[in-house]
């Protein structure tokens, strides 16, 4: 991803790779939601349906912008905002609520690690939110911080796309890759702003947002308090 010196074009291969991040998402819940689709709950397909308009706002968004379509860019970003982001939120709870009254579904334990990941999860992805329209009049900083909310829906993706390959033959090893993975784009990115002129904090906001959940998300495992603020979110809904 490069800044021309001619015409000044923010990323001009960023559709690109969001397009990829959809992919990742197609083939990462190919086995666990597509292959399912008559199994799960209307609020997985809402869920999903969500996301996947997010990732497809994304992709739209640096067409619209690259061809000089600022108005309808952002049009559709602030009726991204006003629809997407409530349902994705809400979404994301719900998931939570149904992971723990159906945790007898997965191994002991792993539902509260993943409600701690969910939860962190929107929080994160609202703060990336907010502070791209915060800097919306920045375009380095807006864009940056926008590729961040991509960056948050990523994981679970990477995790169920990892268990393809051989070596990653546990649930820790996948969860703890995916993370890896992510933070390992967010050093490339940082590289690739250094190498385009000089080093911008978004992407270090992130690395360190990201690094944090994944180190929390390995000892939440020893916190009963999490525990039991899961169970009366559960019981409370």
């Amino acid at each position: 991803m490069t800044v021309s010196t001619k015409k000044f074009i923010l990323y001009p291969n960023a559709q690109w790779y969001f397009a990829l991040a959809i992919i990742t998402t197609w083939v990462g819940f190919s086995m666990s939601y597509f292959a399912r689709l008559e199994q799960v709950t209307i609020y997985h397909h809402i869920h999903g349906a969500t996301a996947g308009l997010w990732l497809a706002l994304m992709v739209v968004q640096p067409i619209l912008y690259n061809r000089g379509k600022l108005k309808l860019h952002r049009k559709l970003g602030w009726i991204g905002s006003l629809t997407l982001m409530p349902l994705m939120v809400l979404g994301g709870l719900k998931m939570m609520q149904l992971g723990i009254i159906n945790q007898a579904s997965y191994p002991p334990g792993v539902i509260y690690r993943l409600s701690f990941i969910d939860a962190y999860s929107l929080i994160q992805f609202i703060l990336f939110y907010v502070l791209s329209i915060y800097n919306a009049k920045h375009i380095h900083a807006h864009a940056r911080y926008m590729a961040c909310t991509v960056l948050t829906i990523l994981p679970p993706a990477i995790t169920r796309l990892l268990f393809f390959i051989p070596w990653f033959n546990n649930f820790n090893k996948t969860l703890n890759g995916s993370f890896t993975i992510v933070e390992l784009i967010l050093f490339i990115l940082i590289w690739d702003d250094k190498r385009s002129g000089k080093f911008r904090a978004p992407y270090f906001v992130a690395m360190a947002i990201f690094a944090l959940l994944h180190l929390t998300m390995n000892l939440v495992s020893g916190w009963p308090w999490w525990k039991d603020a899961m169970d009366w979110y559960a019981r409370g809904k």
